[in-house]
């Protein structure tokens, strides 16, 4: 059973709630768009330091929102919050079912979308443990997901969707180096690579592992067929000459 408002609060760091209020803008915000038990998880990840201060929104996705941070010792981080009320649970279930890593799967809107955001804090540790480029993750409770800031000074570094490579070639090779890698050693698969989800800083990193499955899933090939065939539909608009999607898919699954 959940602990009400009011019990929450009596256990937590009162001077870094008021930090968080003070901020009166941001607060009102998130006090809109999440509800109770968000913002009481968020208190609970303030008060063991993984936040301490908010700062802007960054980006709000169809599912999620994501915020710029401060930890206790003065670190930019990214909180990825997904909102219960709004997001598409019944989708997210269907791809959860096919992931073997989940024996079982939660029925309800709220547990299915707390499994997701657990399961993308696992694929980040899996992805990171191998050495790909993507944010490492910090932690996650809930709905609320927190990982490193990719970005500077609290600007985040561009998406690959908005700012051309200096060097396609070599941006290309990593990419399809880090698909590799997460294939062969994460044993996962992106399942939503693109230019959407692909930072530069000016090497790229992946980014957005909500899709992400195991490679046992039935679906894992052609997921990352996908992928690879995303990869090469952009840099051929660049004008790059690049392989064809089916013999980077055998060298990596061989």
């Amino acid at each position: 059973m959940e602990e009400d408002f009011e019990s929450i609060l009596s256990k937590l760091d009162r001077k870094k709630i008021e930090r968080l209020e003070k901020d009166s803008e941001i607060y009102k915000i998130m006090a809109r768009v999440f509800d109770t038990s968000t913002l009481l998880t968020l208190y609970r990840l303030i008060n063991r330091g993984v936040f301490d201060v908010f700062y802007g929104n960054i980006s709000a996705g169809k599912e999620a929102n994501i915020y710029c941070a401060l930890d206790k010792n003065g670190n930019y981080v990214a909180a990825k919050i997904y909102r219960i009320a709004t997001s598409d649970f019944k989708n997210m279930h269907r791809y959860l079912v096919g992931d073997t890593r989940f024996k079982r799967v939660p029925e309800d809107r709220r547990g299915i979308i707390y499994t997701w955001t657990s399961r993308e804090f696992k694929n980040l540790q899996q992805a990171y443990a191998a050495g790909v480029p993507v944010p490492r993750p910090i932690d996650h409770e809930k709905n609320v997901l927190a990982m490193e800031f990719i970005g500077e000074d609290g600007v985040p570094y561009p998406l690959l969707k908005d700012v051309k490579p200096k060097n396609p070639k070599k941006t290309f090779e990593i990419l399809v180096d880090s698909v590799k890698k997460l294939y062969q050693e994460a044993e996962i698969v992106h399942s939503d690579l693109s230019e959407y989800n692909v930072m530069l800083t000016p090497d790229p990193v992946l980014i957005d592992f909500s899709m992400g499955t195991d490679i046992k899933n039935p679906m894992a090939e052609q997921l990352l067929m996908r992928d690879i065939q995303n990869l090469v539909r952009y840099f051929r608009k660049l004008g790059m000459k690049t392989p064809e999607p089916s013999g980077i898919f055998a060298e990596i699954v061989k």
